[in-house]
């Protein structure tokens, strides 16, 4: 989606060029909006219109991150209402109710008026633009769908432009009903989108992403939370997932999706065989911060040369003079394994001593921990640190001239000298969608290019090998999650069963970090509990030793950053009370 940003621009200023034309003020057309006329009859046009939904679909360094056990920034009042369960109809924001059925209405107007462009049989990668942007806008429909579903169960489906002379009321469909119409959707997709899009073309949605957003939809539909009877004494238990059917064909269903993508045989995991675990981090770093991996299947372009770059300033910690905006909490920063395959463990007393070493080389990708070197410091700065690593901890000092302990704090915390009021306070930063090779000033300017990932190869691997785990077939979810494994530099998962189970959903954690994934595994797999509960951080001690010299490794223990609690209708998320209001044929989900 490179150009997508530039056609949006170049149209508008065509536009313009030709209102400015007209002899006649009164006959102007206005500038805010294309003329139907126009844009029905205008590939350029058409295709800024696709552009416009494009940009409307939703990116961030912590959308869901924040929300859940992955990360923590400070005191927001959105994250301590949806960690503490006080989540009500009227802060309902979560899921943009509002915003996505604006999208699917630009989908639906598009849909409706599409054939008056005229044909070509000039073919785009092997497809006809008309086809082609045909194609892009049922996807972009079925995402919008998909996203609507995944925070609150059977929705509306609208499959028309409202006028205002339409009746708006529409009472919600059910959630088997939305899975079918999604998946319809992508495969109609399938059949109108280019199996790989070359040149200006690049990023907009081909075969892979539609097969990819199928994949998800059907992972999903097969999970614990729409195939239980935890609701049991709703009045609508359609709404929130399946009242029959075969649970076993869901789960086929959900592999042979995923087997779909793996067989086009197009993409493939980003370095699949580093050589060491330092080797295995930088190659996990690169995915993310490279404009484009074998691994991308669905991804947006922000580029800084058409002004639509990003600002690395929420990711770098205060003492880059930077936001740092995530924090891993202390529960996923214990979740990564050690780099012989064992699991990590507090009690282990080696472990707790220097909990940052020796672990999963994605780790060392992801977190900027105590001591990590990340960059130079600003110039203001080198003279404190001259080297460029992560001071998220105290000194204890001795100052002889007074006979007492005093306290130095590192650039990185709280009582910085830099931006103290932007420290994080798990104690750790993000290292991942990070590129250290950007200028670090001015870091709240755009200053950097990004890539961002929506769909990549590795969620399609893990996805299913899942399916498979459903459906006893462990030999094969193994293969394909130690070929995940072996591109991180780990080694193989040997376990079956539950045991099997459990390990995959670490892996899962620990792969798709910060990627909006963790959020909505937690509920499809009915964990609730596991992941709201008081959260922790890290405090970082260099302690005064008994010889008054000040120790060289710190101690490193967790304490309690903001509480939590879980209740059950978090599970979906509350309709917004004005659009019951509205709309007199909404069911409210339940627990609001």
């Amino acid at each position: 989606m490179k150009n997508l940003s530039i056609l949006y621009i170049v149209s508008v200023f065509a536009f313009i060029l030709i209102s400015s034309c007209d002899q006649s003020v009164l006959d102007t057309k206005p500038l805010t909006q294309f003329p139907e006329q126009d844009v029905w009859s205008d590939p350029a046009l058409a295709s800024a219109y696709v552009n416009n939904i494009y940009n409307n679909i939703p990116w961030g360094w912590n959308m869901t991150s924040n929300r859940v056990d992955e990360s923590r920034n400070r005191s927001d009042a959105d994250d301590f209402n949806c960690n503490n369960m006080l989540i009500t109809p009227d802060n309902a924001w979560w899921g943009d109710w509002n915003g996505r059925y604006r999208s699917i209405r630009d989908c639906n107007i598009f849909l409706e008026n599409i054939d008056k462009l005229p044909s070509t049989t000039a073919l785009i990668d092997g497809k006809t633009i008309k086809d082609r942007l045909k194609g892009e806008v049922t996807f972009l429909r079925a995402w919008n769908y998909y996203m609507l579903i995944s925070y609150y169960g059977g929705v509306p489906l609208i499959k028309k432009g409202y006028t205002l002379t339409d009746d708006f009321t529409s009472a919600r469909d059910s959630y088997a009903d939305c899975v079918k119409f999604i998946t319809d959707e992508c495969d109609i997709a399938t059949g109108l989108l280019p199996v790989v899009n070359t040149g200006a073309a690049v990023g907009r949605a081909t075969k892979g992403a539609a097969l990819a957003l199928k994949s998800r939809v059907l992972l999903y539909a097969a999970s614990d939370l729409h195939n239980t009877t935890k609701f049991s004494s709703f009045a609508k238990p359609e709404l929130l997932g399946y009242v029959g059917g075969d649970r076993k064909e869901r789960w086929k269903a959900a592999r042979d999706a995923a087997k779909a993508v793996i067989d086009l045989g197009i993409y493939s995991l980003y370095k699949p065989e580093p050589a060491s675990g330092e080797e295995a981090t930088k190659n996990y770093i690169d995915l993310f911060v490279l404009p484009q991996t074998s691994e991308d299947i669905f991804v947006r372009f922000f580029s800084l040369s058409a002004n639509k770059g990003v600002g690395l300033f929420a990711l770098y910690p205060n003492g880059w003079y930077g936001n740092g905006i995530n924090g891993l909490t202390s529960e996923m920063v214990d979740s990564y394994e050690m780099a012989d395959g064992t699991i990590f463990s507090r009690s282990n007393p080696e472990q707790n001593l220097e909990p940052y070493k020796n672990r999963d080389p994605r780790f060392y990708g992801t977190v900027i921990y105590e001591g990590a070197k990340l960059r130079p410091r600003t110039a203001d700065l080198t003279d404190i640190d001259p080297i460029g690593v992560m001071q998220a901890g105290k000194w204890e000092t001795w100052d002889n001239a007074t006979n007492s302990m005093v306290k130095i704090y590192g650039l990185d915390t709280r009582n910085s000298p830099v931006n103290s009021w932007n420290s994080n306070i798990t104690g750790t930063g993000c290292r991942k969608y990070l590129n250290t090779a950007i200028e670090v000033s001015p870091v709240w300017q755009s200053n950097a290019d990004l890539t961002w990932r929506y769909f990549r190869y590795g969620e399609i691997l893990l996805n299913y090998a899942e399916a498979c785990i459903e459906l006893g077939e462990d030999a094969t979810a193994r293969k394909y999650l130690n070929m995940i494994r072996k591109r991180a530099g780990m080694p193989d998962i040997t376990e079956s069963g539950e045991a099997l189970k459990a390990r995959y959903r670490n892996e899962r954690r620990v792969e798709l970090v910060l990627e909006d994934q963790r959020f909505f595994d937690v509920r499809r797999w009915l964990i609730g509990p596991e992941a709201y509960h008081n959260m922790h951080g890290v405090t970082i001690t260099y302690k005064l030793n008994p010889d008054h010299t000040t120790a060289t490794i710190p101690t490193i223990e967790p304490v309690q950053i903001m509480t939590g609690s879980w209740d059950d209708k978090a599970y979906f998320f509350p309709i917004a009370r004005n659009e019951i209001n509205k709309n007199s044929k909404l069911v409210q989900n339940p627990g609001y």
